[in-house]
């Protein structure tokens, strides 16, 4: 951190989740209060951030806020709708003294709290010409003006917020503010334990109260009262930076998610040409039936080629089948012992690039119709960006199978099948390199999550705005920084959780093919199920008894994840504040990632995959199966701070999970849900 005057050392790690960005108050080292007031911007450390992936995880985090209840600022959504977010990561802090409220540490004499009107800036001046003064007479304090004093003035260490936003000085109560000598008594870092004192008689006038909030009392309409709320700088009420953390892709497979994204935008609502063939390959791709890195190959080529006609189309087809041919006999020649496996290789290329140009036909991925009909459903899956990202992913990043890490270790041969049968989990892969990126898209005020309270003042996400450079005055900022980290990706069976659907959550019986093969399974949740395609209800309270039925192919794998996290300590040395999770819902898979911001990991998860990965499991089904502060929580859902929910890292906001899902029960507090087997109890896992 750095201004005018002195410099202090700040980790990376900690700007992004302690009070060190623009609108927040924080304690120096010479403990002197200051709010931050602007960034200085290191663009080399934006290099190989994909800003387009950042604008898009900016709105779905304002989606889900909104749904989970919260506001949020004009100018934010003005900026996020229209792309126009400043992005920058931090070098260097700057900070203003803030408050400037004083009192003296020997007589209590209050300064500067009776001008509520008067200029940050010129009251700034003040007590920097003060201090000055003291400096030449060798004291490096600001001294008492009281007569016969002389005791060292010090900032009042609190102040007054609101969910709005607002932030002020500690005020001067009205019962106080005839008094001319005025003193103040702290409360030992209890602000509703201070009072207000009157420095002639030394009786007690008032107490420190709140007040109105003076930026929104007026516009509050149907709510409670706007009532300020009297924090302790330090105490950490008046500053919630909202973090998002996201993995992103390398530059290759993000210009196919950019090109196909702008591809879609303007195919409109019926698939055809280009369109059809990218989505039907993109849902194949999902649903394992082509391979990711074929299908990123073959998107590029689409994507930069021009239309065929039918004659290419014949022509190509024909030429395609004379080439089958040759493939053929030259496997024959080959199993015969001659070396043409160049020759091979150059045939089986020349072949994959005349299945593209069959693909611009709108045959290549057609396949995909027999599982999902509806264009639809098809857009809908593949505008999703997290649809491109699961795909994406599987090639794109280095990953160690648990199925494969078996064969070579005794420990992971017998645990890992107990996993895979007893869990219901289909793959678990360790990423030793998972690109993540963490950004700051603003902050809050007395509560970090919104709550859905009608009688209570909407909690609001406001932008970061800096105060000191020019160029940035009026504009939301949004700060990012990229890291490399491990992870733990975890993929849940389709067929299981299918069956668990129809046995414990009350979906109707599909027909018995579908549980023939994964893809199938996969394919009629994702029909029967609109949480997991991105449509979700934007409020539990609307939710009936068969919405959340639909919904809960998402909450069990959300609540999966919830469990897994709050366990992992044990085994990994990570807490649930050092890890967080990425969902994709379409996928019926998470990522649990290390939040790291310094380039470097204990190894903690690769520990844990390795040798304690049925432990884990086992672990995390115990936690969940009961709560301390049961029945209560059993009553109102299954999920509170003492299990299943967490304070900081959800996505979604802790919406949806349930311990019932695991085990049984209710299943949310509006008693829309009961079920009747978790799936970890389940016969699914058996069948």
């Amino acid at each position: 951190m750095a201004d005018s005057f002195e410099e202090e050392l700040v980790q990376n790690s900690r700007l992004y989740y302690e009070a060190f960005l623009p609108g927040a108050v924080t304690r120096l080292r010479n403990q002197a209060l200051a709010r931050v007031s602007g960034v200085s911007n290191n663009s080399d450390a934006l290099d190989g951030i994909d800003k387009s992936q950042l604008l898009d995880v900016a709105r779905k985090f304002m989606t889900e806020w909104k749904a989970a209840g919260g506001e949020y600022d004009a100018m934010l959504e003005e900026a996020v709708s229209r792309g126009d977010l400043q992005i920058q990561s931090p070098s260097a802090v700057y900070v203003t003294p803030f408050p400037l409220v004083l009192v003296c540490e020997y007589c209590g004499a209050l300064e500067n709290h009776d001008k509520p009107r008067r200029q940050h800036d010129n009251a700034l001046e003040g007590v920097y010409r003060r201090l000055t003064a003291g400096n030449r007479l060798g004291r490096n304090t600001i001294v008492c003006q009281r007569a016969g004093c002389k005791g060292r003035m010090r900032q009042i260490p609190y102040v007054m917020v609101h969910r709005c936003g607002h932030i002020a000085p500690v005020a001067t109560p009205r019962s106080a503010r005839g008094f001319a000598d005025l003193g103040f008594r702290d409360g030992g870092g209890q602000f509703r334990a201070s009072s207000f004192f009157d420095l002639t008689t030394g009786q007690n006038v008032s107490n420190a109260s709140a007040d109105l909030c003076p930026a929104c009392a007026d516009k509050v309409k149907g709510h409670g009262l706007a009532v300020q709320r009297g924090t302790s700088v330090t105490g950490g009420d008046s500053f919630f930076p909202q973090v998002m953390q996201f993995v992103a892709l390398s530059e290759k497979a993000g210009d196919v998610v950019s090109k196909v994204n702008a591809e879609l935008t303007s195919c409109g609502e019926k698939l055809t040409g280009p369109a059809k063939d990218i989505v039907e390959g993109l849902v194949s791709s999902l649903l394992r039936m082509v391979d990711s890195a074929a299908w990123q190959s073959e998107t590029s080529h689409l994507l930069g080629g021009s239309p065929v006609s039918p004659d290419d189309v014949a022509a190509t087809a024909s030429k395609r089948l004379k080439l089958i041919a040759e493939i053929e006999d030259l496997l024959k020649l080959i199993a015969q012992g001659y070396d043409l496996k160049e020759t091979l290789s150059f045939s089986q290329a020349n072949l994959s690039k005349l299945d593209v140009k069959l693909g611009k036909s709108g045959d290549k991925f057609a396949s995909v119709r027999d599982l999902i009909s509806s264009d639809f459903l098809l857009l809908q899956l593949a505008r999703q960006r997290r649809t491109m990202e699961a795909v994406l992913l599987r090639h794109d990043v280095q990953r160690q199978s648990a199925g494969g890490a078996a064969e070579g270790s005794c420990g992971m041969l017998s645990d890992w099948p107990f996993v895979r049968d007893c869990f219901g989990i289909e793959d678990a892969a360790h990423i030793p390199d998972l690109k993540v990126v963490v950004s700051g898209l603003g902050f809050t005020r007395e509560k970090r999550e919104p709550e859905r309270d009608e009688d209570a003042v909407p909690l609001k996400l406001n932008p970061f705005e800096d105060q000191v450079h020019t160029t940035s005055r009026g504009k939301a900022m949004l700060y990012a920084l990229s890291a490399q980290t491990e992870a733990l990706w975890i993929r849940l069976d389709p067929i299981k959780v299918l069956r668990w659907c129809v046995q414990s959550v009350g979906w109707e019986e599909p027909p018995t093919e579908v549980y023939e093969s994964a893809a199938k399974a996969h394919a009629y949740l994702l029909r029967k199920s609109p949480a997991l395609s991105g449509a979700q209800p934007e409020s539990d309270e609307s939710s009936s008894t068969s919405e959340a039925a639909r919904a809960a192919p998402l909450n069990l794998m959300h609540s999966i994840c919830h469990a897994l996290l709050l366990s992992a300590r044990r085994h990994s040395g990570y807490d649930a504040q050092s890890l967080t999770e990425y969902l994709f819902p379409m996928d019926l898979s998470f990522i649990v990632y290390v939040t790291s911001v310094q380039n470097y990991t204990a190894g903690g998860l690769l520990m844990l995959f390795q040798h304690y990965l049925k432990r884990w499991f086992e672990d995390a089904s115990m936690f969940a199966f009961n709560c301390a502060f049961d029945p209560i929580c059993s009553d109102v859902g299954s999920a509170c701070a003492g299990c299943i929910y967490t304070s900081r890292g959800c996505e979604t906001f802790n919406a949806g999970v349930s311990r019932a899902y695991l085990h049984g029960g209710q299943a949310d507090q509006h008693h829309h849900l009961w079920v009747d087997g978790g799936y970890w109890d389940g016969a699914a896992l058996k069948a």
